[in-house]
């Protein structure tokens, strides 16, 4: 499994596109051209025609290692669901006082004052009970983790809902505690509690194929003929290789949370030594008449004092030097491994300098940046560095965003991480930035400050960012004491947000916390089995960002395993109704 593959093929052995990986990486000398060489599909960005228009965003936020949804989506007060929460979490779970609670100091909510709460209101009352469970399991009593309040707010306001009790699930036959273990094993995902083979499984949505593609990529691969030029990848990966985006011709282009593009070196900041007009970009065709936005270094010398004038490049040492480099890559030759080898250096400098353009609109300082709306929820203290990773990640997701328009495609499709959810041990620390409380203190500040963001550039309704994780972890607790954490599961909550999110609702099933029944899966630890499958989340995500009905089994082929289709009654009766296709 390599996301730098387009198609499958034996890597083991020297073979021509390793030559030229190695070789004009060697002679450029250019950082970002190690992904534009490898996939040779560079760019990864998105953006709109006009405003907005038909332009589309689709976020996956990974939480690597297993995010224990248990401690996320809460039952509180009082309730049948409350009670077993209690019994069962043990020395991991949280009180129902902490609910409401006066953040101060460096934990300040930004823009609240006095008390707050993460109990939530949910439209759906009583629509989520687990299925079998006799009255109202939850008398729709929910809350989030204190320190998920920001998520809190969102859900409140309508922009973030939850799907619940989802996992990997084949379809052949229905799962339940008492076949669990005399069911065949194709029948069941294989190495269920591994994280490895968890997340190619919630990347891919396919337990029981081998891996080729993610559906993420599938998705790109699918869309990018009517949503792009076709030489630009739909996918950005923020957090390096993964699963979910690779594909076989639209392979995700990589980038770093700080969002820094390497230029050819030597011609000043932006090429602003060896260019007129930094702002233009070069088009390698020699085209009869030029595109808007862009200068051919073929064009003809000048007569004159200057002969490059007419041309896009200063009449300077650097200017000659970086025209030299820019015509030897418009070259054409007879050998297609001549122009492979041309094509690699010229791929990267298109990409660089389209994504350098995109994120210019927002470069620091210069007062269009969307800095303060990370800085708002990460006040001085909190964290250590102040801003951390996982918000700088979305940070350059909305600056991509807000530079769309240097761009053409009309969908992107980003991948952004947040590691360190394997918590076995000291789960719960007393500590909001240690733990899995730091996890989600993290995740819910980054995503509030993203949500602001992309309001201030008027494109949240253009956006939809869902959670997927390993797994969930186990309902007891490992230990008894301070030191307890918990192990793997499987079934657990994801959320969804957006303009197009119908929010304030739980969706799905909600599981049935009883110790050793239930969904328990077997033994006494609380594996939850869904009663959602990915396919089933997935499915109307992809609807959203473009796919037909008649689409979804060329993204999603085990999807009718599990519904027949996506048709609006269907929705409701599965009470999976979450997103508005009109937006």
């Amino acid at each position: 499994m390599n996301i730098f593959l387009k198609k499958t093929e034996d890597r083991s052995k020297p073979n021509r596109r390793d030559f030229l990986i190695r070789s004009t990486c060697a002679s450029l000398g250019i950082t970002s051209v190690v992904n534009t060489i490898a996939q040779l599909k560079l760019v990864g960005s998105a953006a709109a025609q006009g405003a907005s228009g038909d332009y589309k965003a689709l976020i996956c936020f990974f939480h690597h290692g297993g995010n224990d949804a248990n401690n996320l989506l809460i039952p509180s007060e009082s309730s049948n669901a409350r009670t077993h929460y209690q019994n069962g979490r043990g020395v991991l779970s949280v009180a129902d006082s902490a609910f409401d609670f006066t953040p101060t100091g460096s934990q300040a909510y930004f823009g609240t004052t006095g008390q707050v709460t993460s109990r939530l209101t949910p439209q759906n009352a009583g629509a989520y009970n687990p299925v079998g469970v006799s009255g109202d399991y939850t008398q729709n009593k929910m809350a989030l983790h204190p320190l998920a309040y920001p998520l809190a707010n969102m859900f409140e306001t309508g922009d973030l809902a939850f799907v619940a009790n989802v996992g990997t699930l084949v379809g052949t036959q229905n799962v339940t505690r008492a076949n669990f273990n005399t069911l065949p094993l194709s029948a069941k995902p294989p190495q269920l509690f591994s994280h490895s083979d968890q997340q190619v499984q919630w990347q891919s949505s396919l337990p029981d194929q081998p891996f080729t593609r993610g559906w993420g990529g599938k998705l790109a691969d699918l869309l990018a003929p009517q949503h792009g030029p076709g030489d630009l990848s739909l996918s950005v990966s923020l957090a390096g290789v993964n699963s979910f985006q690779v594909a076989n011709t639209e392979p995700a282009y990589f980038m770093n949370s700080a969002g820094a593009v390497s230029p050819l070196s030597g011609f000043g900041t932006n090429y602003t030594d060896a260019l007129r007009s930094t702002s233009l970009q070069p088009v390698y065709n020699d085209p009869a008449s030029l595109p808007g936005g862009k200068y051919n270094p073929l064009a003809a010398l000048s007569a004159g004092a200057d002969p490059l004038l007419g041309t896009n490049y200063r009449h300077t040492t650097a200017g000659w030097r970086l025209r030299a480099i820019e015509q030897i890559m418009a070259m054409q030759h007879a050998s297609l491994f001549d122009n492979e080898y041309l094509d690699s250096g010229t791929n990267a400098r298109v990409t660089e300098g389209l994504v350098g353009t995109a994120l210019s609109a927002t470069a620091n300082g210069t007062g269009s940046t969307l800095d303060a709306h990370f800085t708002n929820w990460f006040p001085t203290g909190l964290f250590n560095p102040q801003v951390p990773d996982i918000a700088n990640q979305l940070k350059v997701v909305a600056r991509m965003i807000a530079g769309r328009s240097a761009l053409s495609n009309t969908r992107q499709i980003f991948f952004v991480q947040l590691g360190g959810h394997d918590t076995h041990t000291s789960q719960t620390q007393g500590n909001n930035t240690q733990g899995h409380q730091g996890l989600i203190n993290q995740a819910a500040r980054a995503i509030r400050a993203f949500k602001d963001s992309l309001d201030s550039l008027g494109m949240w309704d253009n956006v939809m960012m869902f959670s997927a994780s390993d797994f969930n972890r186990t309902f007891t607790p490992n230990k008894n004491d301070a030191t307890g954490g918990s192990d793997h599961g499987w079934g657990g909550h994801s959320w969804v947000a957006g303009g197009a999110v119908k929010g304030r609702n739980i969706y799905g099933r909600f599981p049935d916390l009883t110790i050793n029944g239930g969904i328990d899966c077997t033994g006494n630890r609380g594996r939850w089995i869904p009663s959602t499958s990915t396919d089933q989340f997935y499915a109307p995500i992809a609807k959203w960002f473009g796919c037909s009905d008649s689409q979804i089994s060329q993204i999603l082929p085990n999807f009718t395993r599990f519904q027949p289709d996506l048709n609006p009654i269907t929705l409701a009766n599965r009470n999976l109704d979450f997103i508005n296709f009109g937006v």
